[in-house]
């Protein structure tokens, strides 16, 4: 039975709210594929969810290939978990699963993998997949770093969240990113330390100017707490701590600003505070530090300072890693330009063959780590990404791949018998192509059901009417013809074929 459109939950409407800003979210919402819920969410409505489970639909041909079964329950999985529970020997992998998350808009797939060489193996399906699949749904996304040796892809629109630094030849979501640390060619053989007093240089701008250093030659101190434990940051002088780089390296969810009491009880003097000597505390520094010899750091006395420190003669860290904060503006960590700043919304990512806390024996016997590779792809965020790529000024121009219907059949006049028989033709001839339509019978004009026709999209327009009836035929027009045409009854199964490539 075709859809009416009096029975659709979701209807078109003239404009959306203000508040949403960007053009395809309003386009979206107008057309009756999503509303808002709330902190930024949306809810995809009968016509998007059409569109979506055709994707799954799709995909879950590529999956049965790759030999993954699915998995239901959860939202979000704990891989090692399930891996360390099911998987005990080499000959059970690899072993494929995918499940639903994000509102069942989210397709996450894994592999559990014996050897690297396999993992590799399975990571170029993986992406194989992905990538048919936008071809597969015209889309062309870009492609960026994120965390966790992860790779992104994603499309640009200006008003949504994703955040990504960008240059000539580098992209990262914000949560990776990351800029050329150099200044200058260092190569300094580490010198004495010496420690020195600087009377009232409790910042790094003022002890800069006190010893006539550029800041890029000082560590910079900054104290968190976790409620259990004190985190000791260093960072080179000239550059800014992001806290969330912090977070993930310390596998911590919450940070705040150390107390004094809290400072003191490990050592340190704040103003003139360095790893130097003090007890007790998470000590993590900026891969800067760690790269940079000779620099000027606190010496846990108040109004003195060192000269000379350095990793790790005189410190070691319990953490190296990239905590330093990207800015538009700063140089591409590759030299190639600056960093620029761009939104847009992410498709998937996949992330490379990773070890997980979970063991399996192998040929001989022996225990070994499983090799973890996994894909995601965001449904949701596809079909918002081929709307933004299939517009016009009237409305959407879905493709034949992705529409949630293959036509829009406006009934002019549908309670007078003529056309009410028609119509009836109409359905059965599409019954028969097994095409799915949405027909519109309200008691509207005509140019306010075509201009719902345009906003939805839909590639075919079919028009039933009377005058369509008198002359013993039907008006058939692409989303993308200018102009309708006349096509007899006794005719409209050879069209439908034509269209469909039969």
């Amino acid at each position: 039975m075709p859809m009416r459109y009096a029975q659709l939950f979701s209807k078109t409407k003239r404009d959306a709210p203000a508040d949403i800003a960007d053009e395809t979210l309003r386009l979206a919402y107008r057309a009756g594929l999503i509303r808002p819920v709330e902190r930024g969410q949306f809810v995809y409505l009968p016509l998007a969810a059409n569109v979506i489970g055709q994707m799954f639909a799709l995909l879950r041909g590529d999956l049965q290939e790759l030999g993954a079964q699915e998995i239901r329950g959860v939202a979000h999985l704990d891989l090692a978990q399930l891996a360390s529970a099911e998987i005990q020997s080499y000959k059970q992998m690899p072993a494929r699963v995918y499940w639903h998350s994000g509102g069942v808009t989210r397709l996450h797939l894994a592999s559990l993998e014996a050897n690297l060489d396999a993992a590799n193996e399975t990571l170029r399906a993986f992406e194989k997949m992905a990538r048919d699949f936008f071809e597969y749904a015209g889309v062309a996304p870009q492609t960026a770093q994120d965390v966790s040796d992860a790779r992104l892809w994603y499309t640009t629109a200006p008003q949504l969240d994703l955040e990504i630094f960008s240059s000539n030849a580098y992209a990262a979501t914000r949560a990776a990113a990351t800029r050329m640390k150099t200044v200058g060619a260092i190569h300094e053989p580490p010198l004495p330390v010496q420690e020195i007093e600087t009377p009232h240089c409790d910042t790094i701008e003022s002890l800069a100017r006190f010893l006539n250093v550029p800041t890029s030659r000082t560590a910079k101190a900054i104290f968190y707490s976790t409620g259990e434990r004190v985190i000791f940051a260093v960072i080179r002088g000239d550059l800014q701590i992001d806290e969330n780089k912090i977070k993930r390296a310390l596998g911590v969810q919450t940070l705040r600003w150390a107390t004094d009491e809290e400072i003191s009880r490990v050592g340190a003097v704040p103003g003139y505070a360095s790893p130097i000597g003090t007890r007790g505390a998470t000590i993590i520094v900026d891969d800067s530090i760690a790269s940079s010899p000779n620099l000027v750091a606190g010496a846990n006395k108040a109004g003195y300072h060192v000269l000379n420190t350095n990793v790790p003669r005189d410190f070691k860290p319990d953490v190296i890693a990239d905590i330093a904060l990207a800015c538009v503006g700063d140089a591409a960590p590759d030299g190639n330009g600056t960093l620029n700043l761009e939104r847009g919304i992410a498709l998937g990512k996949i992330a490379a063959p990773r070890l997980l806390d979970a063991n399996f024996l192998d040929a001989n016997g022996k225990a070994q780590k499983q090799i973890a590779v996994t894909l995601e792809l965001d449904l949701g965020a596809l079909l918002l990404a081929h709307i933004g790529a299939y517009h016009d000024e009237r409305g959407i121009v879905w493709t034949r791949s992705l529409a949630p219907y293959d036509a829009y059949i406006v009934a002019l006049n549908a309670d007078r018998p003529e056309v009410s028989h028609a119509l009836e033709q109409v359905s059965d001839v599409f019954a028969i192509a097994g095409l799915e339509a949405l027909v519109d019978e309200r008691n509207e004009s005509a140019g306010v059901k075509f201009n719902d026709a345009d906003l939805i999209g839909l590639p075919l327009r079919i028009t039933v009417g009377p005058k369509t009836v008198a002359q013993g035929g039907v008006e058939l027009k692409t989303r993308t013809e200018p102009n309708a045409r006349l096509v007899a009854l006794d005719a409209l199964s050879d069209e439908l074929n034509k269209w469909i490539g039969v």
